[in-house]
């Protein structure tokens, strides 16, 4: 692809220590880096100001605390009014492994159209509570769309075609908070959006913050399977045609067509 302009677009919220231990590694990578900033806190926000100036990279502030995935789609609309072609969404708090954004923009650039998605590879360090949570979510998201080789669906490292991924939140703005990943995807699906999977390292750094909620969260992540699994009663006769007449977009991994 001639034109393939990509940014690496950032969430923040009340993680600034953490980002500027991370911050030399996503500068390293050579790609321009878009930080949205969700409403932190003055002292926090003040520093990633400082550092925004001092780093030379892109900052959007946001007035107030709305969400993830309300920081997310501010950035992806954000980014293609820049000029960029594809984001790729990575975590501020250190969790993503930053050797493999050449390898996923490598295949982005080989497949423009495609949201490329991390596979999470977890370490003796993950918290089996988030393990077997996303198993469940997994799960679901099989019922919702039909399709196994969904290996994950909460991985917050992925690289978004800017073009099909606003078309997708044009028609559905999909969950502003935590739920905002796995929504997006199943809904990149149900337009037929084709999804390709690729593995990456996960690390949960000692004396990590995290912002998820587990009673809030689960709650709203609860709410949002029931809607999904409602839409895709509605949806199940179009996406059944889509599936006769070939148009429902592929999903495919590392290893060929899932």
């Amino acid at each position: 692809m001639s034109d393939f302009r990509p940014v690496l677009l950032v969430p923040h919220y009340n993680h600034v220590e953490a980002f500027a231990r991370y911050l030399p590694d996503l500068l390293g990578v050579g790609v321009p880096v878009l930080v949205v900033d969700d409403g932190s806190d003055p002292g926090q926000r003040e520093r990633l100001e400082t550092l925004a100036v001092e780093q030379d990279f892109d900052l959007l502030c946001r007035p107030r605390n709305a969400g993830k995935g309300d920081a997310v789609m501010a950035g992806l609309e954000y980014a293609a009014h820049q000029g960029y072609t594809h984001a790729l969404q990575i975590d501020a708090d250190g969790q993503h492994e930053t050797a493999d954004i050449p390898r996923f923009l490598a295949v982005a650039r080989e497949r423009p159209r495609t949201m490329i998605c991390g596979v999470p590879v977890f370490g003796d360090d993950a918290p089996w509570v988030r393990v077997w949570g996303r198993k469940l979510t997994d799960g679901m998201v099989f019922l919702e769309t039909w399709s196994r080789g969904i290996r994950d669906s909460l991985c917050g490292f992925r690289v978004y075609p800017l073009a099909q991924t606003l078309t997708v939140v044009a028609i559905k703005r999909p969950g502003r908070r935590m739920d905002f990943d796995a929504d997006m995807l199943v809904r990149a699906r149900w337009e037929g959006m084709d999804l390709h999977f690729l593995d990456t390292r996960v690390r949960y750094p000692e004396h990590g913050v995290s912002h998820f909620h587990y009673l809030r969260d689960n709650l709203r992540m609860v709410g949002l399977h029931v809607r999904l699994l409602l839409g895709m009663l509605v949806r199940a006769p179009g996406l059944l045609k889509l599936r006769a007449t070939g148009r429902l977009g592929k999903v495919t991994g590392e290893h060929g067509l899932e």
